[in-house]
């Protein structure tokens, strides 16, 4: 396992490379600001909105159901990632660098942004993965669910996720921080980001961390969505058998087949967003060219900010499974919107 392991990690890391001899660091220079300002700003713009729309609905609606908790905080996590991403591509802009402050604002961001996104998407992840188990005790065991996942036990949960992700990042601050350099190409001093003489080890913790956490985060939504669909099925082929009425068996099967559209649906944004990152996770603890000062600096630029935009994608498209998929959350949300309308 190991040996397949090291060999995945060896053509990953063999294409990345190949592929920094093909594209020439200005090249990269665009691609990276092209995704940073124009496709992140406008699916964080997008995402800000539709998250501040959906943390109104699940207030309306209230916190008595642990499924609103999470939605709930879901949206608050999504939130601090699009106004990290936000940072982000402010300080991608070649503008900004010629403002007159003495900071290197493409050193400034890997800290600032960089780490708390994963960490923000770690915990979006985690929360999705808590989701869905609740959803399967509600198939399962529909009649004890409310006493095994309480309102209380779910706000612990969560700030038990939240803690554990944010304890991942310890290693990489301890590695890195922002302190005066000198810039001999400007011949002049600014405040840019230093290693530790153990910054190699501590990244490589790091990056191994992130790389397990959302690995096993991931594992865990699409186990916990493969036992949803199986239940699902037998109970509807079981209302199917136990009914004699044609339209309500046809009740039951058009519901159902509803719900097991929407867990495929969030199983596999989930997946495409963010199997990139773990991939892109695994590389950066393996080969220790591949960072943010390194030989490879501009294609790791490149390529995370891709990861960005896809977890900027997730975080904003929430608001669509809710609308489509959830017939309380559209009354609501039109209810909401009406009341707004009409104090305006």
């Amino acid at each position: 396992m190991e040996r397949r392991y090291q060999n995945m990690t060896d053509i990953v890391t063999s294409q990345i490379v190949i592929a920094q001899t093909l594209v020439k660091p200005n090249q990269m220079e665009s691609i990276v600001l092209i995704h940073r300002i124009v496709l992140c700003s406008i699916a964080g713009t997008f995402g800000l909105v539709s998250n501040i729309i959906n943390i109104c609905v699940f207030v309306k609606q209230g916190f008595n159901s642990s499924i609103n908790i999470s939605f709930f905080a879901m949206a608050i996590t999504d939130i601090f990632r699009i106004v990290a991403v936000n940072w982000m591509n402010l300080c991608s802009s070649p503008d900004m660098q010629k403002f007159d402050v003495p900071v290197v604002f493409s050193e400034l961001m890997y800290l600032t942004t960089g780490w708390p996104i994963g960490c923000a998407n770690r915990i979006t992840m985690f929360i999705t993965a808590f989701i869905t188990a609740e959803r399967c005790l509600c198939i399962m065991v529909p009649l004890k669910v409310r006493k095994i996942v309480t309102p209380l036990r779910s706000v612990v949960i969560l700030i038990i996720i939240v803690v554990l992700n944010g304890l991942g990042l310890v290693p990489e601050y301890m590695a890195a921080y922002l302190d005066w350099k000198m810039y001999p190409s400007i011949n002049r001093t600014r405040i840019g980001i230093k290693f530790r003489s153990n910054s190699a080890e501590n990244e490589g913790i790091a990056f191994t961390i992130h790389a397990v956490l959302m690995s096993a985060a991931l594992l865990c939504v699409v186990i916990f969505t493969a036992a949803l669909v199986v239940k699902l099925n037998q109970k509807t082929q079981w209302r199917l058998e136990s009914t004699s009425d044609d339209r309500q068996r046809e009740t039951f099967k058009t519901k159902d087949r509803k719900t097991v559209k929407m867990v495929i649906l969030v199983a596999a944004v989930m997946v495409v967003c963010y199997t990139p990152a773990v991939m892109l996770s695994v590389v950066s603890a393996s080969c220790p060219e591949f960072n943010v000062t390194g030989p490879l600096a501009s294609l790791f630029h490149g390529v995370w900010t891709v990861v960005f935009v896809l977890g900027t994608v997730n975080a904003s498209v929430n608001i669509f499974v809710y609308y489509f998929m959830s017939t309380k959350y559209k009354e609501d949300l039109k209810q909401l919107l009406q009341w707004r309308y009409k104090t305006l």
